[in-house]
């Protein structure tokens, strides 16, 4: 740790003996010039943290020494404390005009001097401390900056190249239309595509903001990162689906699976304005199975309740999803919603491939979602509500007890 430095300046030897035993034991170090311009030199080799300056010198004077020293930007924040006989005032105002900080008058008390000289070195101590810091903080400003530029470059990028990627699977759904396998994984990854997508806008309105909110726009970068894991591994799963391979078989809680969908969809519900809302029972009974064809089940229902309930006045768009337990062997998913329910004739309809009532419609997801849910031992069906809308029921077994 540097030890502050005192410049005692007086052109009477006699005086700096005096000076130096008054302040000898202090936490500082002492140097001494006889005259103005030994003075000048000794800064000039060692910059002190303090100028204890005798105001009337032969040749160069005190305040001589202190106008050269202020007119410097190099020297002008040394402190300087003047020395002056106790009757000199007008010595002591123009030395406090030239930029002196304080002043001491001969004969001086010993105790007093010791602490002005404590007093201003603290001062000086803490400018230097808060300039550092400024320094530190003007580098931090720097690097975040340039760290911004970075990240809203990266983030234009990304967006672009999503923007043309869901513009090609736009055009690969026209042209594959009548495909079953291409119609399926169209509906399939819209959902994930569509978050990509409104993460990456979303990214780029936090990093063009006055301030940019850096820590929120790589939260959703992350959350784009996960959702382009989900659409790959959708795709894998829809092929083994398709094939007809054996689901596989895990532990999995609904409760958890409905919550992430609410997340997937929870932007897509604001700007529609429909309320959804979960109701999940505690500590529910895990079902075995495939996570991402289950979840991608409760994905479809929840999507077509948000369709079915954009006709309805604004504030009476509600969809609830909820989870129980039967009280024997299975759980019990159910996904409710506020609109003008299903048309009996049409009640099993909807799980028919390619039949659907939406203008812009393929047909498939309710039957993908009946083809997963009997894979995995279970049923789906839907009834209308004693009073409007419609509710999709989800019925999976238990699964096995661990260490069963």
């Amino acid at each position: 740790m540097r030890v502050p430095l005192v410049l005692l300046v007086d052109d009477d030897p006699q005086s700096l003996k005096l000076l130096s035993d008054a302040l000898a034991g202090q936490p500082f170090a002492l140097a001494v010039a006889l005259d103005g311009a030994m003075a000048l030199r000794q800064i000039q080799r060692e910059e002190p943290d303090l100028v204890l300056l005798d105001a009337i010198m032969p040749g160069m004077d005190g305040f001589e020494v202190c106008r050269r020293l202020q007119a410097d930007p190099a020297t002008r924040d040394i402190p300087i404390i003047f020395m002056t006989s106790l009757a000199d005032t007008a010595s002591r105002v123009r030395g406090l005009e030239l930029g002196a900080v304080d002043y001491v008058t001969k004969p001086f008390v010993r105790a007093e001097l010791a602490a002005r000289v404590r007093a201003q070195i603290a001062v000086r101590a803490g400018a230097r401390a808060l300039a550092e810091k400024n320094a530190e903080l003007e580098q931090a400003a720097a690097a975040l900056a340039r760290a911004r530029d970075t990240l809203e470059a990266e983030v234009i990028r990304r967006t672009d190249e999503l923007m043309a990627t869901n513009q090609r699977l736009t055009h690969m759904n026209r042209v594959a239309a009548m495909s079953e396998l291409a119609a399926s994984i169209a509906h399939e990854l819209n959902q994930p595509l569509a978050a990509i997508l409104s993460n990456a806008q979303a990214a780029r309105r936090l990093l063009q903001r006055p301030t940019p909110d850096v820590n929120e726009a790589l939260s959703a970068l992350a959350d784009i990162v996960d959702d382009d894991r989900r659409a790959a591994t959708i795709i894998q799963r829809m092929r083994a689906m398709l094939k007809k391979g054996t689901p596989r078989a895990d532990g999995q809680n609904l409760n958890e699976l409905a919550s992430e969908v609410a997340r997937l969809v929870g932007n897509d519900a604001l700007l529609r304005g429909v309320a959804l809302r979960l109701d999940l029972t505690p500590r529910l009974p895990e079902v075995r199975g495939d996570g991402i064809q289950l979840q991608q089940v409760v994905l479809n229902l929840v999507v077509n309740a948000l369709d079915a309930v954009a006709d309805r006045p604004a504030g009476a768009r509600l969809v609830v999803v909820r989870t129980r337990g039967n009280g024997k062997d299975r759980v019990l998913l159910s996904v409710e919603d506020s609109g003008k329910g299903i048309a009996p004739a049409e009640m099993e309809r909807v799980f028919e491939a390619f039949y659907t009532t939406k203008a812009e419609g393929l047909g498939v997801g309710l039957p993908i979602s009946r083809s997963i849910v009997e894979a995995h031992g279970g049923r789906l069906w839907a009834e209308n509500n004693p009073g409007e809308g419609a509710t999709f029921w989800c019925a999976l077994p238990i699964g096995e007890e661990k260490g069963a």
